[in-house]
């Protein structure tokens, strides 16, 4: 309630950020619009889905473009040429001041493009999924969403992903592909097979085999179809595609998903092991708060030794031994 006053602020801002040229950004506004949503109930939700049902379609309406002009656009040498570039990589000033969405850091600069119509879809896909997940919910003030209000909304959703006239379709696609489990599995496992499933499969197969799709979409269409396997169960997944050759790709392409699996699986046992994280330093260098003491920097075995070291040579007794390594004389490892 106390924001209530400020909503139509918040409004702005948040559609504002929902059709952003940064795909976290979108992601995030999403978050807040489903939060905002349980706040304000039904009458929030209703000024949602007209915003939904008009914005939606926006990717149809992107400027035409081939393969060839995006990446003489991407590799325009005028256009990157003669410019600072700053710590982040960013060609512009992390706080010169900008209007618009209140960005903050490497984006509140006075350097933007344009926002492109299909970017305004990709946020819709985030904040269907994020309506779907939060009314599904238990505490949730509002009911889950029906089959008569979904059902189209979602036909809708994979006929406006078909869209190929332009490069970036492929990005869209795999956000897509990307936010569909957590959508099936706030609908359930009955009412996917029944009505939803279908409503995806051929766009989410055809992407699959597609020799001109984009690696990151195809690999987000694997991992896709292997996760509404394993929430409706493989074989019924697999039994529902009827072209052979459609299935030797699926197959094809979970095996190469069980194989980068079990390359990955170290580095993940790793990283579930680490219970602090860090911007600044990779997985396994910061030491864990609660099972050990906390000394950041270098991992305990090599602490060790270099503690060792410093004792040989200078002591125990000498107050700088307790001192940790890497303050002032890491460099004489």
């Amino acid at each position: 309630e106390e924001c209530r006053s400020e909503l139509e602020t918040l409004w702005t801002r948040w559609t504002e950020q929902l059709t952003d040229q940064i795909w976290s950004v979108r992601a995030d506004a999403a978050v807040a619009l489903g939060q905002a949503c349980q706040a304000y109930g039904p009458e929030f939700f209703d000024k949602l889905m007209k915003f939904i049902k008009e914005t939606l379609p926006s990717a149809k309406n992107q400027p035409k473009m081939s393969m060839e002009e995006y990446k003489a656009l991407q590799n325009n040498m005028e256009a990157h040429t003669d410019s600072q570039l700053y710590s982040c990589g960013s060609l512009a000033p992390k706080l010169k001041k900008k209007a618009g969405a209140g960005r903050i850091g490497c984006s509140n600069c006075g350097i933007t493009r344009p926002k492109q119509p299909w970017e305004a879809t990709d946020g819709c896909l985030y904040l269907i999924r994020e309506l779907m997940e939060t009314c599904s919910q238990s505490d949730s003030v509002l009911p889950p969403l029906s089959d008569e209000l979904l059902l189209p909304l979602l036909q809708e959703v994979a006929d406006v992903c078909r869209v190929s006239h332009f490069p970036q379709g492929d990005e869209l696609r795999a956000t897509l592909w990307r936010q569909l489990p957590g959508m099936m599995t706030a609908v359930g496992k009955v009412r996917c097979k029944k009505l939803y499933l279908e409503v995806f499969l051929d766009l989410l197969m055809r992407n699959l085999e597609s020799s001109s799709a984009s690696a990151i979409s195809k690999h987000a269409a694997a991992s896709c179809c292997y996760e509404l396997g394993v929430l409706v169960g493989p074989n019924i997944f697999r039994g529902r595609i009827y072209d052979d050759y459609q299935k030797e790709v699926l197959d094809r392409a979970l095996r190469e998903r069980e194989i980068e699996e079990r390359h990955m699986a170290p580095m993940m046992q790793q990283q579930q092991q680490q219970t602090q994280f860090s911007p600044f330093e990779p997985p396994g260098l910061l030491d864990t708060p609660y099972s050990q003491k906390m000394q950041p920097g270098l991992p305990p075995e090599l602490l060790n030794q270099q503690q060792l070291q410093q004792g040989s040579r200078i002591g125990m007794g000498n107050s700088d031994s307790n001192r940790h390594p890497g303050i002032g004389d890491t460099m004489s490892m």
